[in-house]
């Protein structure tokens, strides 16, 4: 058996398995600090799967350090630092480099840390790995295993810009320039929701949180089984920007955009319906509730299995790709 029969969400569980830490399962690892937990992540991104050569190096540096930060966000923690090692081809610019360290610096000191250490070696393609440290209240750390039937569920933000930015990236599609620079933007220099997760975090009636940077579907997928509860997502609810909007070319893309392709990185969560309207400082939408079993997408009455788990990097046999 290859990796390719299995996925990468396959190759993950067989890890876990392998592993068997009680650190795995969530956005971060939560360690017990003393008097709060540390939260700590790690992801490494490509030349070739991840940045598109119409990235500077400015955007692949954000990009590297924002995927991280954002996993820490899903916890609803404050960050204390990244550390960031670079695989760097002996014939790339120095200039080029430049760029990536000015845009992980801006990341970072954006959402208030720093990069504090790492390392460089010389690699066939350019690879970054960056690891983020946070902080959190032991009685405030949002997991993915929280949800319960009958909550609601929450996403901040908009699904589907980053897809229509890919679509007109490619050719496939295309834009008004000012609708191309908002499409662009998301999925150049995406943005963590750092600040919405500390604030989330905060709401004891937050039951479950986590990141959707590798699509809602997947994310429903990964917090349905963390929490042993199935999932209705009200289509019609989903939130879309109207650049997205003009891109799809019918009901059915558009839905796919938002649900399966990925690349935003909001928090999805779950909310106790008592609870919800007391959370302030954070917009969000309700798209669904939590149920006992399934991931169902209810599109005006038509109900469907939402089965696309989103973006993977080692991808099963018969799969797509973007």
């Amino acid at each position: 058996m290859k990796a390719n029969d299995i996925g990468e969400i396959g190759i993950i569980r067989r890890i876990g398995k392998i592993l068997d830490s009680p650190y795995l399962g969530d956005d971060c690892a939560v360690i017990d600090n003393g008097d709060d937990y540390l939260v700590v992540t790690t992801d490494m991104l490509h030349r070739v799967t991840d940045f598109p050569r119409e990235m500077t190096g400015e955007d692949i540096g954000w990009m590297s350090v924002a995927v991280s930060l954002s996993d820490v966000a899903g916890m609803g923690a404050r960050p204390v630092g990244v550390v960031a090692a670079l695989g760097i081809p002996g014939d790339t610019d120095v200039e080029f480099i430049d760029g990536i360290a000015t845009g992980m610096r801006n990341c970072a000191k954006c959402y208030g840390t720093d990069i504090v250490g790492g390392d460089t070696d010389q690699h066939q393609e350019l690879t970054i790995v960056t690891t983020a440290f946070g902080r959190v209240n032991k009685d405030q750390v949002k997991l993915r295993s929280g949800a319960r039937v009958g909550d609601l569920l929450c996403v901040t933000g908009y699904l589907g810009t980053t897809a229509a930015g890919f679509k007109v990236l490619t050719g496939e599609r295309e834009a008004s320039p000012e609708d191309r620079a908002l499409l662009f933007r998301s999925f150049f220099r995406p943005e963590p929701r750092l600040g919405e997760g500390m604030i989330l975090s905060g709401y004891q009636g937050v039951t479950a949180m986590m990141d959707v940077s590798d699509g809602l579907g997947k994310s429903v997928y990964e917090l349905s089984v963390a929490s042993k509860v199935g999932f209705v997502v009200d289509a019609d609810a989903l939130p879309v920007r109207e650049e997205a909007r003009k891109v799809a070319r019918s009901r059915a893309e558009l839905l796919d955009m938002a649900i399966c392709f990925g690349g935003e990185f909001e928090l999805l969560f779950t909310v106790n319906p008592g609870e919800i309207d007391k959370i302030e400082g954070v917009g969000f939408t309700v798209i669904g509730k939590v149920t006992e079993s399934g991931l169902i997408l209810d599109d005006r009455g038509i109900r469907t299995e939402i089965s696309c788990k989103g973006y993977e990097h080692l991808k099963k046999k018969g799969d797509t790709v973007h």
